[in-house]
């Protein structure tokens, strides 16, 4: 069962064309068993289409837009028009790494010995799909953490541990990144040297992680904090905002606008 069961309006959908004609193309929706969905011709591409087939071939894999969606009719229709490039590479990378992690549970299922491992297997992504964004980041955190991340998640014990061998011997660490964004200011006669003064005593308590310091329109300032170890990103984090702290005088001001986190995989 799909984590969606049909498509909605507005989706971005990974299809597979299974037919081309001079009227549009058949394909069928990857993420949703094999649904099949209809790409009328003046959704193929933008401007005048002199042969479908310059742009699209049985095979291809696409990303559409959803533009009509009749659950009740069991019907799809898809645009390529309504895609950029950026959305259609971002759509392809999340279905990449959703067969990943399907495929890591499918074979955590069999070894755990459960009967439909593709079934346990979906269950279990859902699950992981509503405990975090992105399922993946469930798998990365069993690196430092173990089974528990996935357990907490509703995942079954059994087959947590399970998991927890294969991602050990499949997946890489991914960089954790911190960005803290502060306002700096200093009211003192030497007022830039204090700034400098403040970022810098940020710098040098980064606690074993990569740190790097860049101006977002000052007053304000990036703190980008990055490591393999979450713990690490972490722990400098904690320390450069309280070392910049100790350095703040009375002329000065510090305020910590915004945290944001996210992973690099390499």
């Amino acid at each position: 069962m799909s984590s969606s069961p049909f498509p909605k309006r507005n989706d971005l959908v990974v299809a597979t064309v299974k037919s081309v004609e001079e009227h549009g193309v058949t394909v069928s929706l990857d993420e949703y068993d094999g649904l099949e969905a209809y790409i009328p011709r003046s959704h193929v591409a933008s401007g005048r289409i002199k042969d479908i087939r310059d742009f699209v071939k049985e095979g291809d894999k696409v990303v559409g837009r959803v533009i009509r969606a009749d659950k009740k009719l069991g019907q799809v229709d898809l645009s390529l028009r309504y895609v950029s490039e950026t959305e259609r590479r971002e759509k392809l990378e999340e279905w990449k790494e959703r067969n990943r992690v399907l495929s890591m549970l499918k074979l955590a299922a069999q070894r755990a010995g459960y009967q439909d491992a593709d079934s346990v297997a979906r269950e279990a992504y859902e699950r992981l799909q509503a405990y975090y964004k992105n399922p993946l980041d469930a798998l990365e955190d069993v690196i430092y953490e173990g089974p528990e991340p996935l357990i907490k998640a509703g995942v079954d014990e059994k087959l947590a541990e399970e998991l927890k061998a294969i991602v050990e011997g499949q997946l890489k660490p991914p960089i954790y990144v911190k960005d803290l964004v502060v306002k700096v200011v200093s009211y003192a006669s030497d007022g830039v040297e204090r700034v400098r003064r403040i970022l810098s005593r940020g710098l040098e308590a980064s606690s074993g992680a990569d740190v790097d310091i860049y101006a977002a329109g000052a007053p304000r300032y990036v703190i980008s904090i990055r490591s393999r170890d979450p713990k690490v990103v972490k722990r400098a984090a904690s320390s450069i905002i309280k070392a910049m702290e100790r350095e703040v005088g009375a002329s000065d001001h510090l305020e910590l606008v915004e945290e944001r986190e996210r992973r690099k995989r390499t």
